[in-house]
């Protein structure tokens, strides 16, 4: 009589929802397991336990979450007012117009990107300089050159473009950046010169 009490009332209280919802799966059992007990008095031990349910649909949960891939992507550009560089020694270039900036990973004041999970991901960086300057980055690592770019200068044309692309497997918390190697210039202006990642999968 209590359990045919209990599956009208989940049948009532359900009418038109969702009826694979973990949260209802666990009020109809636990309605069951006290109607069991009300029916049947002080029953022997049950293997079956509604908190340990319980425990394995949040295990279920966060394994779930942990597939998950965050998004994370940018791109930023210099707006420097025109060539920028010629320093004595070798600069972090900052891109300080930001495009686009999904996650909030790169820092525009510094040009930092910090990794916000570990994963695989891909990096691109573009220059446009004038044809009398050396256009020479670096794409680093926790300080480590990963990639480069470098442009002689020539006085047989008026301005040059470079660019380059790696994947890099990061850890949590690791720094790429692009560094402007000292005596080297770059157009600051306009939107040639730029700087992109994006998290291709999570590890």
């Amino acid at each position: 009589k209590n359990i045919n009490a209990t599956l009208l009332l989940f049948s009532c209280g359900t009418s038109g929802a969702d009826m694979t919802s973990p949260a209802l799966l666990l009020t109809f059992i636990s309605g069951l397991t006290v109607a069991h007990y009300a029916a049947a008095g002080p029953p022997e031990p049950c293997p079956f336990d509604p908190c340990n349910v319980l425990k394995e649909i949040n295990a279920l949960k966060e394994a779930l979450e942990a597939r998950v891939v965050p998004k994370v992507a940018f791109s930023a550009r210099t707006s420097k007012g025109g060539p920028y560089g010629h320093f004595q020694e070798d600069t972090t270039l900052t891109y300080n117009a930001v495009i686009t900036n999904v996650g909030n990973a790169y820092n525009p004041p510094t040009g930092i990107f910090t990794a916000p999970v570990k994963g695989l991901y891909y990096f691109t960086y573009f220059a446009h300089g004038g044809g009398m300057d050396r256009i020479q980055l670096q794409l680093k690592k926790d300080g480590t050159v990963v990639a480069e770019i470098h442009d002689h200068p020539t006085n047989a044309d008026t301005a040059d473009n470079a660019g380059n692309a790696v994947f890099l497997e990061l850890e949590q918390g690791n720094q790429v950046y692009v560094n402007l190697v000292a005596h080297a210039a770059v157009w600051g202006e306009g939107f040639a010169t730029t700087f992109s990642g994006v998290l291709l999968s999570k590890s």
